[in-house]
């Protein structure tokens, strides 16, 4: 039998049934009022008896898009003196070729969409492809796990859409669906006009299609339990990744130190995601955290195959991570902050307004009591819900056959059945394998899928036969570290590939996978670079560790050092220099940055309306910001940002999100600064790099920067730093108080410090309290990020270390200096507040301004730039630069 789409003029009925003329709408609606016409009222929701009843022309279609109302999806007839406003309507290029609207950009849609751009076609007959979805980003989402390791950048796994289709002239929407409207499944009158229906988009635009494909995906389901939607998090998205990156990050920052408590971090459900975080989240906090991982089946991933659920559980049981399987999670609460008299340090001290969370499990098998647990952070990777059934018109909510889970039912063609003309695949689509079992939501099946929906509409519309989808499990695959992975290939029985050699054969096939051809080509170099540096420093090291060399006896240590046993450690595991949570190095000379360095791209931020660009700024970088609607002259804000001088960058999401803020708020011109970081590059390099931007922006970009030429007022220059960009700041603003070291009529305006890093080899105020290893780190970072140093006596650290520097920090050439604190900055508050009061008795000509921040830690503005104190500090620094 040969399966082909149902042409738009095949009868669905019995033979010559039809309804009389009187019956049938009139142009344009005519004297009808649709909603006193029981036939056409009930039609809708006939579908089960009688799933085409009538004929539904274009121009109804069009009426139903321009006229929607509250209760009901068709126009109302309107007077003449009685205007309608029109939803816009998108604009296809060409009114005769066929027109394909594909809603959702995962693996589903832009596959499908790539697919039907490869196929050949006639040329009156190639369709016109339009791609909707609600992210500017395609999303490889198998891989959000390596952004929390570090192994990738945002760009290798989320390119965007306009890259990735620059190529093709399939066009890129970026909408939220919200009502779907098909008119597939009426039947039409011979030779009248078919369309496929309408979509009407989140923004107002209403897309007229012939063809659709529901590839829409599944959203997380975080309401599950009580207090699971308030304080767990989802990990399905890049927003999603980011947020649990930036969450880490916090409390890495927050919990620094030697007393600190441990990080404590709660994953619910062991299926592959909640085994991929485990593995990962575990590897990354190594022994300054916990994770614990709550599963209610008492075996870790149930539909994987053995051999990966094997090396999963071998994995897990070799980290850091409490099992709790046979448990359910009931609700999840917010502990009150209680103060614990066996540690240094409180949890209101290290976190600020964070607070533990607390889960109470309660046994799924017999046997098992209930048990409390607490934890820094939740996250969550149970339960989905589809985005189908919302989508439904309220005047007709069963249009589309949907199973239990809001899944549509398909035919083995992938045509939604009843709908002809509507393909649905991936999370979308409930479609079963031969034996009746319905696929599994994998990526794998929505890449299948996608290549046959592509052949399928190239079928229908040439009016050929389609085929059937037929599913090929070629294996499954799961990270379980930065160098660890597991698969299991189908069509080797028995084989799964563990380890190093698991974890390469996984990026090989996902390399492969990428969408484009240009874009597989640039992930593969940039991977194979990564991999090749990584090696070469560990073959150069093991080469090297092969000769027999002394190793230096501690003082007073009486055990002599096995010098066979340290020649045989792995360079490339063996830390020569930890510097939490930044930085760690290898003896293979291979440098480790937790958290790896996600990025977003310059542009216009949609909620604020500042527009960045990435240019050169002499020597250096910067990302220059313009706020909306700048007009005239208007402030310049130079920036640096912190990061310890190691890590960090303007294109950081919190440090961008923070400018574009800055920016909105204040009125003034943004440079920040993108500085060579340690210890590839270690100071003065980044000082200079300062010192090139903000020359570069107080002769206005080199006389050639058009944001700067029209709108810089140079006589109103600002210089602005976090924790090591603050004590950029201050040693810019020094290098500025030279006599002709910037253009005449520049004048610095004001310096703002917030949570400077500033130290010194004497204690200062509370520093008193610290112990002998708090003073030592301070000392041993300061010597790996620079050069050539004297130590914490050094005046770049040490600013009013003796008369020399006391002299140059009373003479920089600002008019005010704003010092901001952190009440729970219990590293580095005090040595501000001891800036603060010694710039004052310096002889600075100038005003000093103090700002303290309640109940937070350090930096925490970029996290909880929402938050009330996040507020309060961002307004100081606008009425600092206003006034």
């Amino acid at each position: 039998m040969s399966c082909r789409a149902a042409p738009c003029s095949r009868p669905l009925l019995a033979a010559g049934l039809r309804f009389p003329t009187s019956s049938r709408l009139r142009s344009p609606l005519g004297d009808w009022n649709l909603w006193k016409n029981p036939i056409l009222k009930s039609s809708w929701t006939l579908g089960a008896a009688f799933p085409n009843m009538f004929a539904m022309p274009s121009r109804l279609l069009r009426c139903m898009a321009s006229g929607v109302s509250g209760d009901g999806g068709f126009a109302r007839p309107t007077s003449t003196d009685e205007a309608v406003e029109p939803f816009p309507m998108y604009s296809w290029p060409d009114k005769q070729r066929p027109r394909v609207c594909i809603l959702g950009g995962g693996f589903g849609g832009l596959y499908t969409a790539l697919r039907l751009e490869s196929l050949v076609w006639p040329s009156d007959k190639k369709p016109q492809v339009v791609l909707v979805d609600q992210s500017d980003k395609f999303v490889f989402k198998p891989m959000l796990y390596e952004l929390l390791s570090g192994e990738v950048d945002v760009w290798e796994i989320a390119p965007s859409f306009t890259e990735l289709l620059k190529n093709t002239k399939i066009q890129f929407v970026r909408d939220s669906v919200k009502l779907l409207r098909p008119s597939d499944h009426f039947r039409r009158e011979p030779g009248e006009s078919c369309t496929g229906g309408v979509v009407h988009l989140e923004s107002g635009t209403v897309i007229e299609y012939d063809w659709l494909v529901l590839a829409l995906g599944a959203e997380a389901k975080i309401d599950v339990v009580p207090g699971s939607a308030e304080y767990a998090l989802p990990f399905t998205t890049l927003e999603d990744a980011l947020r649990v990156e930036s969450k880490l990050k916090m409390l890495e920052r927050e919990r620094f130190g030697k007393n600190s408590p441990t990080i404590e971090v709660a994953i619910v459900g062991l299926g592959y995601s909640g085994v991929e975080l485990s593995a990962t989240i575990s590897e990354r906090l190594k022994n300054t955290g916990t994770v614990k991982a709550i599963n209610v089946q008492t075996a870790i991933c149930p539909t994987a195959p053995q051999g990966n659920r094997d090396a999963a559980l071998k994995v897990l049981e070799s980290r850091n991570i409490e099992l709790f399987l046979g448990y359910f999670v009931s609700c999840i609460t917010e502990a009150s902050t209680v103060e614990d008299s066996s540690s240094t340090i409180t949890d209101s001290e290290v976190g600020g307004d964070h607070k533990k969370l607390i889960l109470d499990l309660q046994p799924a098998e017999r046997g098992l009591k209930g048990q409390t647990l607490e934890a820094d952070l939740v996250l969550w990777t149970v339960g989905s819900t589809s985005q189908i059934p919302r989508l439904q018109p309220p005047d007709a909510p069963y249009v589309l056959p949907l199973n239990g889970r809001g899944q549509v039912e398909t035919e083995e063609t992938l045509q939604v059945k009843g709908h002809p003309r509507t393909f649905a695949i991936g999370d979308s689509a409930a479609l079963r394998d031969p034996s009746g079992k319905l696929l599994p939501a994998t990526a794998q099946v929505a890449f299948q899928q996608a290549d046959f929906a592509g052949w399928n509409l190239w079928a229908a519309i040439n009016d050929r036969p389609l085929l059937p989808f037929r599913f090929q499990n070629l294996g499954e695959m799961m990270t379980l570290g930065r160098n660890d992975a597991a698969i299991t290939a189908n069509f080797i029985e028995g084989l799964t590939l563990e380890g190093p050699l698991g974890h390469a054969a996984r990026k090989l096939v996902y390399c492969l996978r990428m969408p484009t051809d240009e874009h597989r080509v640039k992930v593969g170099i940039s991977w194979f670079t990564k991999t090749a540096i990584d090696s070469l420093a560990s073959l150069q090291n093991a080469v090297a560790s092969s000769f027999p060399f002394p190793l230096p006896t501690p003082m007073g240590d009486s055990s002599a050092t096995n010098h066979s046993a340290a020649a045989a450690m792995d360079p490339d595991s063996e830390v020569v220099f930890d510097f939490p949570p930044y930085l760690c190095e290898y003896k293979s000379g291979r440098i480790h940055r937790p958290g790896g360095a996600p990025t977003v791209p310059a542009g216009t931020d949609p909620a604020t309306g500042v527009v960045s660009k990435d240019i050169r700024a002499g020597p250096a970088s910067a990302r220059v910001y313009l706020p909306p609607g700048a007009a005239g002259k208007i402030p310049v804000i130079v920036y640096f940002h912190g990061g310890g001088f190691v890590v960090g960058s303007p294109a950081r999401p919190a440090t961008h999100n923070y400018l574009n803020d800055l920016v909105a708020r204040s009125g003034a011109i943004g440079v920040s600064v993108y500085y060579r970081l340690a210890p590839e590059h270690k100071l003065p390099a980044a000082y200079d790099d300062a010192w090139a931007a903000l020359r570069w922006a107080a002769t206005l970009g080199d006389g050639a920067d058009p944001w700067l030429l029209d709108h810089a007022d140079l006589s109103r220059v600002f210089l602005a730093g976090c924790s090591a960009g603050a004590n950029i700041a201050h040693n810019t603003a020094v290098r500025a108080s030279a006599a002709g070291a910037l253009p005449e009529g520049v004048a610095i305006r004001g310096l703002a410090v917030v949570h400077p890093y500033f130290t010194g080899g004497e204690a200062v105020g509370g520093e008193t309290a610290f112990g002998p290893e708090i003073r030592g780190f301070m000392d041993r970072t300061w010597r790996y990020v620079v050069s050539e140093t004297v130590g914490l006596d050094d005046p770049r650290v040490n600013p009013f270390v003796d008369d020399a520097a006391r002299r140059a920090s009373a003479g920089i050439p600002c008019h005010r200096v704003l010092v901001c604190v952190a009440e729970n900055d219990f590293l580095l508050k005090e040595r501000a507040l001891w800036y603060y009061r010694e710039l004052r008795a310096s002889g600075y000509a100038g005003e000093v301004e103090i700002f303290e921040s309640k109940g937070v830690g350090h930096a925490f503005h970029f996290d909880m730039l929402d938050s009330d104190e996040g507020v309060k500090l961002q307004e100081r620094i606008v009425a600092f630069i206003k006034k």
